[in-house]
Formats: structure tokens, C-alpha cells, sequence
């Protein structure tokens, strides 16, 4: 009898042990778990606040491309304008001779016009007293 209530013991003893452990893993398990929650929250937390700057600035950035959508021609126009003036010979505020009395002139104005399919380029020139006149590059140099 007394070898029985040894081994009952026993029993009950590794049985109780085994319960212990299985606790104990499953609460550290559970502590792992709680700070992944944690740490997913905070990512969540910081997300939301740079979802939430990007949101009002780009509802910034609207308000003002829609305040200067009304300039989009204009600003094609004179980027076009620009990029036509780069490989001219002459810029504003050269002096040059004009072909046809060698009189000599002050860019004062470099002039781009026309349409989808053609332009013009004239240059705006100021005579000594004070005139000015529109002519085409062919007629400078």
C-alpha cells in the first residue's frame, strides 16, 4: 500500500508539475502576444497620423493646382516661348546693326506668336531716339 501512495504521488506531483509548466509557456506566450498587439497599435497609431498629414496636404496641393489651373496655358506658352528664345543669336538688351541702314539698334523684346501649327519669331528693337519696331531675325546682325 505504501508503494501505491508513492506512485499516486508521484503521479499527481508530475501531473501538477506539468500543469505548471503549460501555464507558465502559455502566459509567456500570451506576454509575447500583448506587446505584438502593443507594438502593431503604436504602427497603427503613427500611420494613421501620416495618413492623416498626407490627406490635408494633399488637399492643400488641390486647392492651390485648382486656384492656378486657370495659368496652365500661359505657363505652356511662355515655357514654349522660353525654349525657342535658348538657341537664338541674340538676347534682350544686345545691340545690333539692322541690314538695311546699319543703324544700330537695342533688343529690347524677343516676340513668339502664332498658332498649334506655326509660329513666328520678331525681334522688338529701340532705336537712339526713343522708337521701337518690330523685325525679323534675317534682318539683324
Amino acid at each position: 500500500m505504501g508503494n501505491k501512495k508513492l506512485i499516486l504521488i508521484l503521479v499527481i506531483s508530475f501531473i501538477i508539475l506539468g500543469m505548471g509548466y503549460i501555464i507558465y509557456t502559455m502566459n509567456q506566450k500570451l506576454v509575447k502576444s500583448n506587446q505584438k498587439v502593443q507594438e502593431m497599435e503604436k504602427t497603427l497609431r503613427s500611420t494613421d497620423l501620416r495618413n492623416y498629414k498626407i490627406t490635408s496636404s494633399r488637399d492643400s496641393l488641390f486647392k492651390i493646382n485648382m486656384f492656378l489651373a486657370k495659368y496652365r496655358a500661359l505657363t505652356v506658352a511662355m515655357t514654349y516661348r522660353d525654349s525657342v528664345r535658348i538657341p537664338m543669336d541674340y538676347k534682350i538688351g544686345d545691340a545690333v546693326r539692322m541690314k538695311r541702314d546699319s543703324s544700330r539698334v537695342v533688343i529690347s523684346d524677343i516676340i513668339v506668336g502664332g498658332g498649334k501649327h506655326e509660329y513666328y519669331i520678331k525681334y522688338k528693337v529701340m532705336f537712339k531716339d526713343g522708337k521701337e519696331e518690330e523685325v525679323i531675325p534675317e534682318l539683324l546682325y
